[in-house]
């Protein structure tokens, strides 16, 4: 219910436009969205008043003074309330972020929180929407090229609490990829040099440490129960075994996951976000390339040490990452309905600049998520 003393202002990141005399054009540059509507001179002389300074009361009394006549205030209470429903205007209250964040938060991230605005209805959301990203505990296996460059990324989108995962130290070769890398932090743990990189982004990160391999007979459950959100980087001894056993893991305890993309031969495609009960698990993933690959074998390759032969560019393990940090800061800050969200792995070609994506349905018989229930976040 908007009230007399109710202070507006547009959207940070909308324009409008006037086309011809009573056609209004509203453009979100963020989300692209954009309608028209019809207007009247008298909304159009109360959209001029919207400063983020008058209250309505004061609006009303502007408007009286320039047309020379009484307003009713229903009428401008009418139009307020329809241009805050299309988003279009928004509360400017000084303090409405102090249930949430810190003034310093509030003042490190503002064009993140204002772009977060644009998704979400009203404006304690954006902020409540940054309060989740800073208090999440993340959990990365892995902490080469991908899963540093994701490490990092998050650390600037405001998370503090990282549990890292890595028994591999810097060598000199990790020069063209690490985004961490410094020639002091060769030989030491990479666990320990990207936790220097996180710290020096923001001293409020903490983060624990564990410089060891994933093997087979860890057990990663309590691991995995301390953290909000999961993220797997590991590709030793394989990708695809490390997966498995993190998202089983996941899936048992309804954790939301991201198996990274960025690694041997697909060193640009975009990974997948796992949401128990709502999107393919890496199980699903597996039937379906066993499926897919039916009757295929490969013919045996000349060169028997292929493990140093397959390149890339660090901009495809960027992009590997960045691609991930979006899908996981969307999921995390509640960006969109993942209800309907139904983007599986895709593969970003070099050539055409294209992504091509999978085809990958959920198995609702399948032996790890199948009898698992979708529970909002």
């Amino acid at each position: 219910m908007i009230k007399n003393t109710d202070i507006f202002k547009i959207r940070e990141a909308v324009d409008i436009y006037l086309i011809g005399e009573d056609i209004l054009q509203v453009y979100f540059m963020n989300t692209r969205r954009q309608f028209q509507f019809k207007v009247n001179k008298f909304t159009l002389l109360l959209i001029e008043c919207v400063d983020g300074k008058k209250s309505i009361l004061d609006i009303k009394v502007k408007l009286e003074e320039r047309i020379d006549k009484e307003i009713d205030l229903d009428a401008i209470k009418q139009v307020f309330s329809h241009l805050f429903e299309k988003g279009i205007i928004v509360e400017n209250k000084q303090n409405f972020h102090k249930p949430y964040i810190s003034d310093e938060v509030k003042e490190r991230y503002d064009r993140q929180i204002n772009f977060f605005g644009d998704f979400l209805l009203g404006v304690a959301k954006k902020y409540e929407a940054q309060q989740k990203i800073q208090k999440s505990r993340i959990l990365i296996f892995g902490c080469g090229s991908v899963g540093g460059w994701i490490a990092t990324e998050l650390a600037m989108c405001g998370v503090e609490n990282f549990i890292l995962f890595d028994g591999d130290n810097v060598e000199k070769s990790d020069v063209s990829r690490h985004i961490f890398f410094k020639e002091k932090f060769i030989g030491v743990p990479k666990v320990n040099a990207l936790e220097e990189y996180l710290v020096n982004i923001n001293p409020m990160v903490k983060v624990e440490k564990h410089n060891e391999y994933l093997s087979p007979d860890i057990d990663i459950t309590g691991l995995i129960r301390r953290a909000d959100f999961v993220i797997n980087t590991a590709d030793e001894p394989y990708i695809g075994h490390t997966s498995l056993k993190i998202s089983r893991e996941c899936i048992k305890q309804k954790k939301a996951h991201y198996i990274a993309g960025g690694f041997d031969a697909h060193l640009a495609s975009t990974g997948e976000l796992v949401i128990p009960g709502l999107t393919p698990c890496v199980d699903c993933y597996a039937d379906y390339f066993t499926e897919a690959l039916k009757g295929w074998k490969p013919k045996t390759h000349p060169v028997k040490e292929r493990y140093q032969e397959i390149g890339g560019l660090s901009s495809m393990s960027l992009f590997s990452a960045s691609f991930g940090v979006i899908e996981i800061i969307k999921y995390i800050a509640g960006l969109t309905d993942f209800k309907t969200y139904s983007k599986s792995r895709g593969e970003f070609l070099f050539d055409t600049l294209d992504i091509t994506y999978l085809d990958v349905k959920r198995d609702k018989n399948c032996k790890t998520c199948g009898g698992i229930v979708y529970e909002e976040a």
